[in-house]
């Protein structure tokens, strides 16, 4: 659990970087693919970290997945320096909490099969 709580931790500490502090790499919608890379990363994490209880924890990540991947955007609205909230970014990480908890059931379902 410790991973999860960890990367969990480091997505709020990334959208507190004031915006004009992030490198612009000049590919567009690089910033959709690193929010849903970011929240696959949750998603993965978190039903590892509650694995054992894979059906049982599927929704609870991903409710929490959804409604923290919402938090950050209004996260940068409220801070005082260059960020600001962006629905485009909210769902990206909502199809990454979805893509990520699909992944770990499709992976773990594999696994225990073979085991």
């Amino acid at each position: 659990m410790p991973a999860a709580i960890l990367w969990t931790l480091a997505i709020l500490a990334a959208c507190s970087i004031p915006g004009s502090d992030l490198p612009d790499p000049g590919i567009p919608s690089l910033d959709k693919a690193v929010h849903l890379g970011v929240f696959f990363g949750f998603g993965v994490l978190w039903m590892r970290a509650l694995d054992g209880r894979v059906r049982r924890c599927a929704g609870w990540v991903l409710a929490s997945g959804l409604a923290y991947g919402v938090f950050t955007e209004f996260w940068q609205g409220w801070l005082p320096f260059d960020r600001s909230p962006d629905p485009a970014d909210a769902l990206a990480n909502a199809v990454g909490v979805m893509l990520g908890v699909l992944a770990y059931r499709f992976w773990h379902g594999r696994t225990t099969r073979r085991a």
